[in-house]
């Protein structure tokens, strides 16, 4: 019986584990150990790399950071050297690919740091596995196609060109293809019946659901099987990731939804805490923060990954990025040379406005995307247990409107709507007007005066009842020219309720709970309201109806209120390419983390007062290759903390750095970056971004000639000289002309494309 052997995933978090040989998750039986019991052997995994073979020793206390914490500790059997995880050891012959071994040893697993690795009858003792020369190729192949498959190698067997369907997974053994259970099982537990898609199928939904690295995958197999016949896998991951898994979708669940168990599942959706917590954390530090690197370093996917982190940890663990999203806690938006305060912040609109006389162009006060998202966040800073319901219907852009409810004198029509939640109005009874245009109803109007007041005042207001009011449009009950005496939220679209006096209603959720009657004379910009029926409050906006509940509310939040508040983002993209200054005016100042919520400016356009609530995280991304940290506003970089997202080698290590086992991607990339900081500076270094998503020699040579060279002639533009220093002499001629190199490897072990892509990280630039 073979020994027993893991896999054990160690973080440059806690690199003092692999000097000292231990791994400190607290004492024996913590999940975090797996299975792994005393005399097994682990492979120790270090940034995508297999450095060692250890043995579990013993359990004992170790000193961390002032404090003894309980850990395993192991003896060193054997050292590796330049093992890849996904490339090399996912592939070697004797390891059998279960879930374990194509998913969870590269993914983030809750709670476990050891993966328990199958293996077959005739594996070497782990002391005696070498990984180079001992490895198996991974095929996508026509049934009829022969690739030079040598014994171990692995095909998904595709039926024809024309569909393209998946019809199993074969080992080749002794000459011949056997069904290979592991995986072939694996693939049909993933994919349901009436779910096995063709690999056709499977790029329209990559389309469809925005998996721009899987559609490239299958586009390429596409492509290599209608050349070739063939297509060959880097690694069993990405095949099982971007093919056999199928298609994956990741359903928005709701804070209420507990999240699934991971301890038996893939893992591929899990959020590398360990990466981006530090950068979560920082939001509790400074809820203004901008990331900055040279381009292709993943800048906006860190910005999810950070949001997602923060949802977990401080606000509900089974919250996430995408339920923040799907709720419209995220605003995205891109700075330009061109974007402006009016659109960030507010300003001044042409609007078309009718009256008697016909239409006139008027001028109005209009938000900007960060105050409205200012309002959204605020709400929550006023939400109780009691008002909860009728403040999530509030929404940034909903409008405000007075109503009349009878006579004043007469309280019954007020106090009917109050009792049965809803507002109504009398004119055309007997009249469904629900597909009624202002035209027709001034043509049923007609010359009738029992309704008192002009006929076109008249049309206007039951148009704007019928037609222009919008579920979570805020109502305003008319009690004097400067009072109102009752506030609500609409909740229904109009409704037709026969022959009653007042037949034409709306559902509303009333404030009851507000102290009236409230003064509104200050927010409607010291405008008396007039007896017209039903008109909109054009000078009001969500942010007065906010203050209003604020200042009336007899209660304030209760501790366990603020437990639940929701915390809002706002991601800007290529911030440093905007006029800062310009775009952010007084918010200078106001999203100061001391001056959040108590601190009020008046705004030039509006002429109230703005403030930005605390539950508001403004996160920023910066290209430093277009613009030097230096050159942003000295007034922002006081107010934000900065974050360097580097060039990250270990990310194409994990994610499998090798092409056509020739190109190692992640030393190609960093020994580029070194050239280019000698030459040029950090700021331009090439990000890890460019390389990810490339599986064949082709892509590779597509990536290389049409996105690193042209930017690399966009750095060095008539540099002939430090163009070759950098990516070499042979891709380039005596005037600095690109030359193209050949693919087909001929007599040499190499094309003369791999050869010179290899000289760059092996050899000297000019070699």
């Amino acid at each position: 019986m073979s020994q027993r052997i893991f896999l054990g995933k160690f973080t440059k978090k806690f690199d003092d584990q692999i000097s000292g040989r231990y791994y400190a998750a607290g004492d024996q039986g913590n999940p975090w150990y797996g299975e792994v019991e005393l005399g097994d052997q682990v492979f120790i995994a270090y940034e995508g790399k297999i450095i060692a073979l250890w043995k579990a020793r013993e359990y004992a206390k170790v000193r961390r950071e002032g404090k003894e914490i309980g850990a395993l500790l192991f003896d060193e059997v054997k050292i590796f050297d330049d093992v890849s995880v996904t490339n090399e050891f996912t592939r070697y012959k004797h390891f059998i690919h279960d879930l374990n071994l194509v998913n969870k040893i590269t993914k983030s697993v809750k709670n476990l740091g050891f993966i328990p690795i199958k293996t077959s009858e005739n594996c070497p003792l782990p002391e005696d596995i070498e990984f180079k020369d001992n490895l198996v190729d991974v095929y996508i192949a026509l049934e009829e196609t022969d690739a030079g498959f040598k014994a171990g190698d692995i095909r998904v067997v595709i039926n024809n060109l024309d569909e393209m369907r998946i019809n199993g997974v074969e080992r080749f053994e002794d000459r011949v293809f056997h069904t290979y259970n592991e995986f072939n099982n694996l693939y049909l537990e993933r994919n349901k019946v009436g779910e096995r898609y063709t690999i056709k199928e499977l790029n329209h939904y990559a389309t469809q659901d925005n998996a721009s690295q899987k559609k490239t995958f299958l586009t390429n197999v596409i492509d290599e099987l209608r050349e070739k016949g063939f297509f060959r896998v880097s690694n069993p991951i990405t095949l099982y990731d971007n093919l056999l898994v199928g298609r994956r979708r990741s359903p928005v669940k709701t804070v209420n939804e507990k999240s699934p168990a991971t301890g038996n599942g893939d893992a591929e959706n899990m959020v590398d805490d360990e990466t981006y917590g530090p950068f979560a954390s920082l939001l509790q530090f400074n809820p203004n923060l901008i990331l900055y690197g040279p381009p292709g370093t993943g800048k906006t996917y860190a910005t999810e990954q950070i949001i997602d982190v923060f949802e977990r940890h401080y606000y509900n663990e089974n919250s996430g990025y995408g339920v923040a999203e799907a709720e419209g806690r995220v605003k995205n938006i891109t700075f330009h040379q061109a974007y402006a305060y009016e659109e960030f912040i507010e300003g001044i609109r042409p609007v078309l406005e009718e009256n008697e006389a016909g239409d006139k162009v008027g001028y109005r006060v209009e938000n900007g995307l960060f105050k409205e998202h200012c309002m959204n966040a605020e709400k929550e800073l006023i939400k109780r247990e009691s008002n909860v319901g009728y403040v999530e219907k509030i929404r940034a852009g909903s409008a405000v409107w007075k109503v009349s409810l009878g006579d004043r004198k007469d309280t019954s029509v007020y106090n009917e709507c109050l009792q049965d939640n809803h507002i109504a109005i009398g004119f055309l009874r007997g009249e469904d007007i629900s597909e009624f245009s202002v035209e027709e109803i001034m043509e049923k109007l007609g010359d009738k005066s029992e309704y008192g007041g002009k006929p076109t005042q008249n049309a206007n207001t039951i148009n704007a009842f019928v037609n222009e009011m919008t579920v979570g449009d805020v109502v305003l009950v008319y009690d004097s020219p400067q009072t109102i005496r009752m506030m609500g939220v609409i909740k229904s679209d109009y409704q037709f309720q026969g022959d009653g006096h007042y037949p034409h209603r709306r559902e509303v959720d009333w404030f009851k709970d507000l102290q009236y009657p409230i003064n509104i004379h200050q927010y409607n910009g010291h405008k008396n309201l007039t007896m017209k029926t039903v008109y909109q409050l054009n000078r009001m906006d969500v942010s007065d109806i906010i203050e209003m509940i604020r200042e009336q509310s007899p209660e304030q939040q209760s501790i366990e209120d603020k437990r639940f508040v929701k915390p809002y983002y706002m991601v800007i993209d290529e911030i440093n390419r905007g006029n800062i200054a310009k775009i952010f005016g007084e918010l200078i100042t106001l999203i100061e983390q001391d001056k959040r919520g108590s601190m009020r400016c008046v705004l030039p356009y509006s002429r109230k007062e703005f403030s930005v609530p605390g539950n508001l995280y403004v996160i920023g991304t910066m290209n430093t290759a277009d613009r030097s940290l230096a050159t942003i506003d000295t007034a922002l970089r006081r107010r934000f903390t900065f974050v360097e997202i580097e060039p990250d080698p270990n990310v194409l290590n994990n994610a499998g750095p090798l092409v056509n086992d020739t190109i190692d991607l992640a030393k190609l990339m960093d020994a580029l970056n070194k050239r280019i900081e000698a030459n040029y500076d950090r700021d331009h270094r090439i990000g890890h971004a460019y390389f990810m998503g490339i599986e064949t020699l082709n892509s590779l040579y597509q990536t290389w000639y049409y996105r690193i060279l042209p930017l690399l002639s966009e750095y060095f533009y008539n540099d002939a000289t430090t163009l070759k220093t950098i990516a070499g002499n042979a891709f380039y001629d005596e005037n600095g002309n690109v030359r193209h190199l050949s693919r087909g490897k001929g007599d040499s072990p190499y094309s003369p494309f791999e050869a010179a892509l290899r000289s760059i990280y092996l050899e000297k630039p000019n070699a």
